[in-house]
């Protein structure tokens, strides 16, 4: 189960909710009062977590809206090839794994790319897990 439905209207700011299928981070709800004819309405403004593309949604009030299960995970970086896939390491387990690759137009991808080139110690990353999709969203160095 990558989602369970929640009351759209105890949605709040910086929750996680699902359009159009994408996990989206709120960065803007409003709610309107409801009207002659209707419900009130929940405006949603949304940032999808892993591409950075804006969503809005207008939905009636009292229905419920999908809320996706978002999990994170540190690992420490064993390699990245030439294709953008990165080993990486599970500190607690010693499992490694290979099958996430690096997203090209994330700002977060070149600089951890230049602070892997420079090759100063290990580094930590933090992978993002959504709706069976995962990417690395931050990275630290550890000495």
């Amino acid at each position: 189960m990558n989602t369970s439905p929640q009351d759209i209207g105890s949605i709040q700011k910086s929750d996680f909710v699902v359009l159009n299928g994408r996990p989206l981070k709120v960065v803007e709800i409003t709610h309107s009062k409801p009207g002659k004819h209707g419900h009130a309405k929940v405006h949603l403004v949304g940032i999808d977590i892993f591409t950075g593309r804006r969503y809005e949604d207008v939905r009636p009030g009292g229905h419920m809206i999908q809320v996706p299960i978002v999990g994170k995970k540190d690992y420490l970086i064993v390699n990245i090839d030439s294709d953008g896939y990165v080993t990486l390491l599970n500190e607690g387990t010693c499992n490694i794994r290979s099958d996430i690759k690096l997203n090209n137009d994330a700002d977060v991808t070149r600089r951890l790319l230049d602070k892997y080139h420079e090759g100063d110690g290990q580094i930590k990353v933090t992978v993002l897990k959504a709706l069976g999709e995962e990417q690395i969203m931050a990275f630290k160095m550890i000495d």
